[in-house]
């Protein structure tokens, strides 16, 4: 199966060196490999040029079997192996949404099946580069234009209107978005959805607070200062049950999309694959 991986990498990479890396190997070391790979099968797998290297007829032919081989490997791994042998690292950049509610619990039941990973969470409102080794799983608002980039599950998730318990006492059945006081990211931060909303919605909208910081608006929406939107999944976790959803339509921006994202070198690792199962199964 070694040389199965060692194809596969190549062959995704498009270069022997950038395959190295990813396996952290030396080059020379995967070279050699590939090579008596090549004089097993008689025949060469790779082109090598300047640029990097391109699949020969005989690569190309092998290379789907290749990838299901990689899949049903880190399947049986998966299964087999016994969990405090899985080990390493696996950054997720996510929202700060998804980083505040859902990763934590994801990280629980992580490290209570698996104790040898240890996940890393990267809260970011901008797109860490997974080809560029950033992080290795990403969970987006938008579908890659990469096609090194694998979707590996959607989910969809209506947006709501939130406010403190306290608040939703004193407000009326009727309430609308225009009668609210909003806590919305800062302006630098204007490209996302809530306030591109709220500024369409809303003529000279301006807000009653504003904050860089998911966390800070968590805190001003929970002290009572005023509405905030929210995936409507969210709010089910633990860190927001002091919040209650308003009955506001939101009209055509009332579903949010969140994609579960890796590079495809990353796909096959076994690491990989159980966070972002745990992730599937969360959000499931």
């Amino acid at each position: 199966m070694g040389k199965t991986l060692d194809f596969l990498a190549v062959a995704e990479a498009g270069s022997f060196s950038s395959a190295a890396r990813s396996l952290k190997l030396g080059q020379p070391t995967l070279s050699r490999r590939i090579a008596d790979f090549e004089e097993q099968l008689g025949e060469t797998l790779f082109f090598r040029n300047s640029h990097g290297c391109e699949l020969t007829s005989l690569g190309a032919k092998l290379l789907p079997s290749a990838k299901q081989m990689a899949i049903w490997s880190t399947e049986i791994l998966t299964q087999t192996q016994i969990p405090e042998k899985i080990e390493g690292r696996v950054r997720i950049t996510a929202p700060p949404s998804v980083c505040f509610a859902v990763l934590p619990q994801v990280a629980h039941k992580l490290h209570t099946d698996y104790p040898g990973i240890q996940l890393e969470v990267l809260s970011n409102i901008n797109t860490l580069n997974l080809a560029l080794g950033e992080a290795e799983i990403s969970v987006r608002t938008a579908l890659p234009k990469d096609q090194d980039l694998i979707c590996l599950a959607s989910f969809y998730s209506r947006m709501k209107v939130y406010v403190a318990k306290d608040l939703a006492k004193s407000l009326s059945d009727n309430v609308s978005i225009h009668d609210l006081n909003w806590i919305c990211w800062s302006d630098d931060q204007n490209h996302l959805i809530s306030n591109q909303l709220l500024k369409q919605e809303i003529p000279n909208f301006k807000p009653v607070f504003s904050s860089n910081d998911y966390n800070v608006q968590i805190a001003a929406c929970s002290a009572g200062l005023g509405a905030l939107i929210l995936p409507d999944e969210l709010a089910n976790n633990l860190p927001l049950k002091n919040l209650k959803p308003l009955n506001i339509d939101l009209n055509k921006y009332s579903a949010s999309e969140l994609h579960i994202i890796v590079h495809k070198r990353q796909q096959y690792m076994a690491r990989v694959v159980i966070v972002s199962e745990l992730l599937q199964k969360h959000f499931r």
